[in-house]
Formats: structure tokens, C-alpha cells, sequence
């Protein structure tokens, strides 16, 4: 009894009141990671030639950089917001699913581009890009998956009736 933190048989409870600031904390650490992915990419493309040109040159690498940056800018306006909801004690779960979601996720394609843009050195451990990719897969598992964080999405926007884990089903 000495070392019990909290109430006896609160621990479930506890969990979920820091599951939006966990999610929100992870979502940040995730968008970071993007970022750093974008950053190697970005002087990778510029820095390497092919054909007599920088990579930057050619108009596909030129769309895949601008979706990319789109996306990160976008998530960071979103995780923005988060954070002043949190900061006024306004932040959902929803809200933190669906930063998280969109974060973990974006990890993982900024890293895939990166390896992608690279070409086989960014397959090679030589090049920062590798542990990026690898260090990403993680991120859409880690603290609720991507499909749970759907599940969360889902029921606020269609209501709990078509959840499906519905308790009024059993």
C-alpha cells in the first residue's frame, strides 16, 4: 500500500487522461523526424547529379519536394493548434488521434521519399536517410496504431453507432 501511486483500481483511468498528451508529445516528435527526413532529402537533391544536373532539376523530384513540404507544413499548422489547445486544457482525444495519425503516418512517407529520391545510397547505412526509414516504421504502432487512431476519428465523426467495437451490439 505504501506504493501505490493514485487510487487503488484508478490505474485505467489515469492511462486514458494522458493518452491526448502523450499522443500530442508523440505527433511532435514525429513531425520532427518528417522534417529532419525532408531536410537530407532537400540537400541530397540539390547536392546530387545525375545526367549533368542536379537532381533538383528534374521536374518529378521537383513535385515529389513540393507535395512533401506541403504536408509537413500543413501538420505543423495542425500540431500548432494542438499545442495551444493543450496549453488552454482544450485538447481531445480526437484532435490528438488525428495529429498523431496524420504525424506517424507522414513520418513514414517523408522517409519512404527520402530512401526513394536517394536512390540505392539511401538504402546504404553510410547515408542518415537509411536509419530514417528504418527509425520510422515505429511511429504508426507506437502509442495507439493508426487504425485505432481511425477508430477515434470515426466514432466523432459518425457517431459511436457505427463503431465497431459498439457495446450496445453485445
Amino acid at each position: 500500500k505504501a506504493n501505490v501511486l493514485g487510487e487503488p483500481g484508478k490505474g485505467f483511468i489515469y492511462l486514458m487522461e494522458g493518452l491526448a498528451e502523450e499522443r500530442l508529445i508523440g505527433a511532435a516528435g514525429y513531425l520532427a523526424a518528417a522534417q529532419l527526413s525532408w531536410d537530407l532529402t532537400y540537400d541530397y537533391v540539390r547536392q546530387r547529379n545525375a545526367f549533368g544536373k542536379p537532381l533538383a532539376s528534374f521536374q518529378n523530384t521537383q513535385f515529389k519536394m513540393a507535395e512533401m513540404r506541403t504536408q509537413l507544413d500543413i501538420a505543423q499548422t495542425y500540431v500548432d493548434q494542438c499545442v495551444v489547445a493543450f496549453n488552454s486544457g482544450c485538447l481531445t482525444a480526437v484532435d490528438a488521434a488525428k495529429a498523431k495519425l496524420v504525424t506517424s503516418e507522414l513520418q513514414v512517407a517523408a522517409a519512404d521519399l527520402g530512401v526513394q529520391l536517394h536512390g540505392g545510397a539511401g538504402y546504404m547505412d553510410e547515408y542518415p536517410i537509411s536509419r530514417q526509414f528504418t527509425d520510422a516504421r515505429i511511429s504508426p504502432i507506437y502509442a495507439g496504431t493508426s487504425e485505432v487512431m481511425k477508430i477515434i476519428i470515426s466514432r466523432d465523426c459518425l457517431g459511436s453507432d457505427y463503431a465497431p467495437f459498439n457495446t450496445k451490439n453485445f
